[in-house]
Order: structure tokens, then sequence, then C-alpha cells
């Protein structure tokens, strides 16, 4: 009998393509994750991944494991479900991911009503650039800047994010004030990482500062407006953040800034378990009464 505990391993290998990406999934250390693929492997006789310049692949019998493994997966989690309770009540954890400034700039503030109207809740909020699976039970609730794809989340818009563009006042001193007609020549830029999908400056930032230089990325809008407010360059950031930072200014842009939508998803599954019903309720009139501060009337814009 296959045990399930080494079939996770398997599962995370085979989804992250490399032994070092599965154990940053797992939590565990690589050799962790070899030594499970190797015994799991030596147990039933074959090869399941093939060594490739990229990580691992999956081998023809891998592969054929995949499906049977994915569907042992969701009866897992369907059990877990069950164990956990319909009737369980509004105790136990509640596990909520979202980017990092939104968990740290929004959801965290105006989680301590929630708290301390129901003690006996545990929130997680995880701050991950991946997007965690909320049908694989990564996560029990979502909030994404775009619509979630999977047929068996449900979804609601919730709100919209407004960007700028900052700089602080040492930058703009050493730097001068941006000359939108020249696209920003001869400024810096703090920008995200290209590795990430989805960015809403990517867009934007080049109409407006086509000719600025990137002096730095990175994967975090906090950390973005920590590097803007020590003067190392322009950010585009959500006005939520930016408008809040005492050492950065707003910068009159000749066109607005983007504006992305915020939903909120939640796995059919789960949706009805009481503590999740609960932080979903929650979470809806919290965002709500946050949406002109999310999203402010546009400043006035400088013509180019």
């Amino acid at each position: 009998m296959l045990d399930w505990d080494d079939l996770r391993f398997f599962l995370a290998v085979a989804r992250a393509g490399s032994l070092s990406a599965a154990a940053r999934a797992l939590k565990v250390t690589q050799p962790t994750v070899g030594r499970r693929i190797t015994a799991l492997e030596r147990k039933l006789g074959a090869e399941l991944f093939v060594a490739s310049s990229t990580g691992q692949e999956l081998s023809p019998t891998g592969n054929m494991m995949l499906t049977h493994t994915e569907r042992m997966e969701e009866d897992a989690v369907a059990a877990e479900r069950v164990a956990a309770g319909r009737d369980a009540g509004l105790r136990g954890k509640v596990c909520v991911t979202a980017s990092e400034w939104m968990i740290g700039s929004v959801l965290g503030p105006i989680f301590g009503p929630f708290l301390r109207r129901y003690p006996e809740l545990e929130i997680d909020l995880v701050a991950d650039v991946r997007n965690l699976s909320l049908l694989r039970r990564e996560a029990d609730i979502a909030l994404r800047p775009s619509r979630f794809e999977q047929l068996d989340i449900v979804q609601r818009e919730v709100a919209s994010v407004a960007f700028g563009l900052y700089a602080s006042d040492a930058y703009l001193a050493e730097h001068g004030m941006p000359d939108f007609a020249r696209q920003c020549e001869g400024h810096r830029l703090i920008a995200m990482s290209e590795s990430l999908k989805g960015i809403p400056d990517v867009e934007w930032l080049p109409v407006v500062a086509a000719r600025a230089k990137v002096a730095v990325r990175t994967n975090g809008r906090e950390a973005m407006a920590t590097m803007a407010a020590a003067g190392i360059g322009l950010a585009c950031l959500p006005r939520f953040l930016g408008d809040r930072a005492a050492a950065l200014r707003s910068l009159p842009v000749p066109i607005p800034g983007p504006v992305r939508k915020l939903w909120l998803g939640v796995s059919s599954e789960v949706r009805s378990v009481p503590r999740v019903k609960a932080c979903l309720g929650f979470l809806v009139q919290g965002l709500d009464r946050l949406r002109t501060a999310l999203c402010p009337p546009t400043p006035k814009i400088s013509p180019l």
C-alpha cells in the first residue's frame, strides 16, 4: 500500500519541476525531497523522474501516475474537509492569501474587530507571489487583482485598486521633478520583477516614463515603497500604500495610473463552512468600507 505522504512529495516535484522548488513548497530540505522520491521509486520498482537541464521531468511511468495521484489528492482534500466538519462552528483556522502589501496594509489592520468577536478563530494570512490553490486547500480564501479561472471557485468583485507614481523629496531634490514630455529621461525607476504576471504598471510606465532607467526590481510593493522613500527612484504604487507613506510624494502624471479590480474567491466546497462564511462576510464588508481609500478620485493631472 502506498503512503499518501510519499505521494505528496511526488506531486510537489511534478508540479515544481525541481527538487529545490518542491522543497521550498513543502517547507523541507532538498535532500529530504530527494530521499523520499528515491524511496518511492524503490518501493514501486520504477523510475518516476528523469533529470534534465532544467530540473526533473516526469518519466513515462511518472506521467501515468500523475493523473491517479492528483485524483487521490482530491479525495484526501475532500476527506480533510469532512473531518474539519461543517458543524465545527466559529473556531479553528481560516487561511487567507493575498499580495504582501494587501496583507500588511489592508487585511492585517482590519482583522482586529473580527478576532475580538470570534476569539476561537485563528486567521492565517499568507503573502505569496504564487497563486495558492483554493481547490487543493492551500488556502481557504484568496484576494487577487484578476478573475479566478477555475470553475469551482465562487468569486465576486469587492473593490478596485488605483495606482500612482511616487518619489521621495530627497530624490526629487537630487534629480528634479520628472519631465513627462520627455518621458522621465534621466530618472530612475523601481520596478516589479519581470517574472511576475499581470502587473498593472507594465503597460502604463512605458507610456509616461519610457526613457527612465530601471535601477532595481523587486517582487513586492512594500519593498518598492521602502526603496522609494530611501530616494532610490520613482515607483508605481497602490495609492492606498503610497498616499499613506509620509516620506513619499504623489507625482502629477499626464495619464492617470492604472486601476485593477480586486476579486475575492473561495472554493464552492468550503464557502458554507461557518468559520469561512463568517470570514467572507467580514472581508466583503471591510473592503466595501475601504472602496474610496483603495481607489480615490483621480488626482489633477499634469499635461505633457
